[in-house]
């Protein structure tokens, strides 16, 4: 029972800032304690706040969808998230003219 408890109370410690594409899809669905440094623009819409990691090596994006809006995040800040990692494959599409190819993200949800 005890080592039942401790399970479900364990966190993966990652950091986004050198997560690498195929580690993130060994974690992926588990929880963790993501930290980085934000590397991109922060934004707020439909009660989120996201926050992106720098690019890795391999082409992965990374970020933290945090919950509700939060005024004081900004680039430049190292930042500790907890909560859910998934790897989203996302499908190519186009922008305006412009054919984007697939690619896979890295992202954190937060616990509520």
């Amino acid at each position: 029972m005890f080592t039942l408890i401790l399970s479900a109370l364990s966190f993966h410690r990652v950091d986004l800032d050198r997560l690498s594409i195929e580690r993130a899809r060994q974690l992926d669905g588990r929880r963790v304690i993501a930290v980085f440094m934000i590397a991109k623009h922060v934004y707020s819409e439909r009660g989120v706040t996201t926050a992106g990691a720098a690019d890795q090596p391999d082409g992965a994006e990374g970020g933290a969808v945090l919950r509700g809006r939060r005024y004081d995040l900004d680039e430049g800040q190292r930042v500790a998230v907890v909560g859910t990692l998934h790897v989203p494959n996302w499908p190519p599409t186009f922008i305006g003219d412009v054919q984007v190819p697939a690619w896979a993200g890295i992202e954190v949800r937060e616990e509520s």
